[in-house]
């Protein structure tokens, strides 16, 4: 299969997103400068112009604007040569042209249109996924929902019908990063974990992100016995994961229970993640969960223990895992209960055998009812 292009660069978006956060930071303005300058995106240059006010540069708007208009009107050319002179190969690869330039300068109208019109003249199922999956990742770039979520759904269409194996695992990917980006981490977990083994879409995201980003879904959605064996003996994890600092710590320390460090190393993440373009919206969600699921599994270990002594084990003040544990069992999130006069946590376990009876007991009686209204609408 042909390499895919990068197309658009998602680095640039990460940077605009990183130029957005720190406005004031004239090193990386100047690195956007350049891609922008380098890409020739005149589209994405007016659009931060007028997003973060920034003091438009009119002579590099000029030198764009000469550069584009030159380049389409080469692009228009070839379209009306190939129309007038060659076949529909050759037309749709035109059109394809087109489609590719104005992704790459940063018009998602004009692309998406374009993209449209060259789908109308592809035949071949991989080449319309192609196309497909470019504006998925067009969609993901500007975060436009409505432009990730019709594609997604028209990328599935089309793999059922027989897509290839790479293109399946591929759409699992996209899918992965999209639903993880809208919070809906249990169900990014599981397509992470799909395509561990078979990730090929280094056009979209680097395998160290990906395997970072199928880690912190994975420690909010996995019991321990498949967090062992899906994640911390997996070869392809092991591979990358000290590539990103800290990540290691994190998930060792959760499974080994060592929380002081497993603290360390989330303080860590709940900084880096706020400033990824993916997860910075949920960094608060993420840290809160993940010092629920500690202290869950901390306190499973007790039918009772000393908050001094929990304190020391998390490396935290008693203050701290006062206001912690008060504000977690008042929401209803952990299992147990504060004696402050004796500076105890008595660990209050549901009883699964009572629940699962009271259950059953009222779906039967559920059943029980359908079944004599049914009975009196045969008798009648």
């Amino acid at each position: 299969m042909d390499d895919i292009k990068k197309l658009p660069d998602l680095a640039i978006a990460d940077l605009v997103f990183s130029v957005t956060l720190n406005s004031k930071d004239e090193t990386l303005k100047k690195s956007l400068i350049t891609e922008i300058e380098k890409h020739r995106m005149l589209p994405l240059y007016k659009r931060l112009v007028d997003q973060l006010k920034w003091t438009e540069d009119k002579s590099l708007v000029e030198k764009l604007t000469v550069d584009n208009q030159n380049e389409l009107k080469t692009l228009d050319e070839k379209i009306k040569d190939c129309e007038e002179n060659f076949g529909e190969s050759e037309i749709r690869e035109a059109y394809l042209a087109k489609s590719d330039y104005y992704c790459r300068i940063g018009d998602k109208d004009m692309a998406s249109q374009f993209y449209r019109q060259t789908f109308e003249k592809t035949v071949p199922l991989g080449q319309k996924l192609d196309i497909v999956f470019t504006l998925i990742r067009m969609g993901i770039f500007w975060m436009d929902h409505d432009i990730v979520t019709r594609n997604i759904e028209k990328a599935k269409t089309l793999v059922e019908e027989g897509g290839d194996w790479d293109r399946k695992n591929r759409l699992k990917t996209y899918e992965a990063v999209y639903l993880m980006a809208i919070r809906k981490f249990k169900e990014a977990s599981e397509l992470y974990l799909d395509t561990l083994a078979s990730f090929t879409s280094t056009e979209f995201i680097e395998y160290s992100r990906f395997v970072q980003y199928l880690i912190f879904t994975s420690l909010l959605h996995l019991d321990r016995v498949s967090l062992k064996s899906k994640v911390i003996d997996s070869p392809d994890v092991l591979s990358v994961i000290n590539d990103v600092p800290h990540l290691n710590d994190l998930l060792q320390s959760f499974y080994n229970g060592e929380y002081a460090n497993f603290f360390n190393s989330l303080a860590h993440f709940s900084d880096s993640i706020k400033c990824d373009r993916y997860l910075s919206s949920h960094s608060k969600f993420f840290t809160r969960e993940m010092r629920i699921l500690a202290y869950t599994q901390f306190l499973e270990s007790y039918s009772s223990v000393k908050m001094d002594s929990m304190a020391n084990q998390f490396g935290v003040t008693y203050d701290f895992i006062d206001r912690e544990l008060s504000r977690f069992v008042a929401a209803g999130r952990l299992n147990c209960k504060i004696d402050k006069v004796s500076g105890v946590v008595e660990t209050t376990r549901s009883d699964l055998k009572n629940t699962l009876y009271k259950t059953t007991l009222q779906s039967g009686d559920h059943l029980l009812n359908r079944v004599q209204k049914l009975s009196r609408v045969i008798n009648v």
